[in-house]
């Protein structure tokens, strides 16, 4: 039997594309980090999902093993396997793919186009994937659309950076609930004031000042391979201490904007520098990667940042100043805007952006748009348990059963249990979830809410300024996507 490997068993991995290759006849060996699915692969050999169609059914998908991507047993996966294909929205590492045909595409074509991408593989229409030092160089990554490489880059650098974020964010959390449950002042030292709350404000601000290196280093990294990490590295490390030629050592942080700058001048700096370098006699090619990308690009990046962190420095100040200004009724328009964002596209472009301006501004010291982006990712499944419980001639059968997971989903601040119910009827779900969504952000900024962990939902509450008017507004904000969902939704005929 011939073999295909798909990286990623979440829904779409095996909803889609998994599925269509077992009926095609291939084994299909699921590759991912998530022990829990990979075990219940290995052990159930199976799994059952509910095609919508013109009719209604269920199908089991048979054929199918899973193995870890990060562990050796991949390898020979790999060496075994007819075809390989990748539908991510962030960068794979593909040097252990070097000769195998690889199909290489977006989240997106995953969904929609699945068909079309396996019968590559089938046909042997796949291109033969040749390493060359970059991420991807076949035919479908060479014609990939800039704004999507640019959006791949930025993923890749935020999914990187998150764990720092949450980590950190958290921990710098319970160091102001600790000094709180004390009676601590609320004053410069708060945070700090108790032996615990400086042990974890120290411990949280080590992670979280990593957050904009990271960022800037795993852009570059995304862009240019390895030697983009190091000149990404350093050029948002460069960003967050404000180095410039007056003052090496810091004098205008330039923050979450210098990162990204940092990020993708860095990492097509070092594009160009390999291709400057392809010139060099043979003889050179060893010192390449452990002399000359690293000591000219740190070189470059060293003066660009310092060159610019004036400028981005100004810039960031003024949006920090900006934001700080805004009257009442400006920060209420942002926050339904933020709330909005979360709900359009759960997970997507909108919904990430909305996040990272979220995390940006409590590294700035502003955690009111904190609080209303939060709030806005997690009234979209909460609307749609609500609308399952007290709509149910809305839904179908599977979808009733699924709408109590959404409860908490939601209240644990995980926006994607909506997106079943949202692909199975967009033009209902997603504006019945934007508007309560809206309504929450808005709500949220109206009371003046705040929230300095960048994560948790629910379980980091105590920390919420406010919270008894910021668990009303999440309330009024699901109640009312909750209604609108019953509204535009139509009965369900499942005779």
């Amino acid at each position: 039997m011939k073999k295909a490997i798909q990286f990623g068993a979440g829904n779409i991995g095996r909803g889609f594309i998994g599925g269509l290759l077992s009926n095609a006849g291939y084994h299909v060996v699921f590759a991912d980090v998530n022990e829990a699915i990979l075990n219940g692969i290995n052990n159930d050999k199976q799994y059952k999902i509910l095609v919508k169609d013109v009719e209604c059914f269920e199908q089991t998908i048979t054929n199918i093993s899973a193995v870890s991507s990060i562990s050796e047993d991949i390898i020979k996966e790999i060496e075994e396997a007819d075809g390989i294909i990748i539908a991510a929205d962030k960068t794979v590492e593909t040097a252990r793919f070097n000769g195998k045909r690889l199909i290489s595409a977006a989240v997106s074509d995953g969904i929609k186009k699945p068909e079309e991408l396996i019968q590559k593989i089938i046909d042997g229409d796949a291109p033969v994937y040749r390493y060359s030092g970059n991420t991807i160089s076949n035919d479908s990554a060479e014609n990939e659309r800039f704004t999507r490489k640019i959006y791949k880059h930025l993923m890749n650098g935020v999914s990187n950076m998150l764990p720092f974020v949450v980590a950190g964010g958290i921990f710098i959390a319970i160091a102001f609930l600790i000094d709180t449950i004390s009676g601590a002042p609320q004053d410069s030292n708060f945070g700090t004031n108790t032996p615990a709350a400086a042990f974890f404000k120290t411990i949280g601000g080590y992670a979280f000042n990593f957050m904009i290196p990271i960022l800037a280093g795993y852009i570059g990294k995304s862009i240019a391979d390895r030697p983009g990490l190091l000149v990404g590295f350093v050029g948002g490390f460069l960003a967050t201490t404000g180095s410039t030629f007056s003052a090496v050592g810091g004098d205008i942080p330039s923050g979450f904007l210098g990162a990204l700058f940092a990020g993708f001048v860095g990492g097509y700096l070092m594009l160009g520098l390999r291709k400057l370098c392809d010139k060099l006699p043979q003889a050179l090619e060893g010192i390449k990667p452990v002399l000359i990308y690293p000591l000219v690009g740190l070189g470059l990046i060293a003066v660009i940042m310092c060159a610019v962190n004036p400028f981005m420095g100004m810039i960031n100040t003024g949006l920090t100043n900006f934001l700080n200004t805004m009257n009442e009724s400006s920060k209420i328009v942002l926050g339904c805007i933020l709330g909005g964002m979360m709900s359009i596209d759960m997970g997507g472009p909108f919904n990430k952006a909305a996040y990272v301006f979220g995390t940006a501004a409590i590294a700035s010291g502003n955690y009111d748009i904190m609080a209303a982006v939060m709030i806005g990712g997690m009234v979209p499944p909460i609307a749609i348990a609500l609308a399952t419980t007290f709509f149910k001639k809305k839904f179908t059968k599977e979808e009733r059963k699924s709408g109590p997971v959404n409860y908490i989903m939601g209240l644990s601040f995980i926006t994607e249990g909506a997106i079943p119910y949202a692909a199975a009827d967009p033009l209902r779900v997603i504006p019945s979830c934007l508007v309560g969504a809206a309504v929450s952000g808005g709500l949220s900024m109206l009371f003046n809410c705040t929230l300095m962990a960048p994560h948790g939902g629910i379980f980091v509450f105590a920390v919420v300024g406010n919270w008894p008017m910021y668990l009303l507004s999440l309330a009024i904000g699901s109640v009312v996507g909750m209604l609108l969902l019953g509204l535009l939704k139509k009965n369900v005929n499942e005779d």
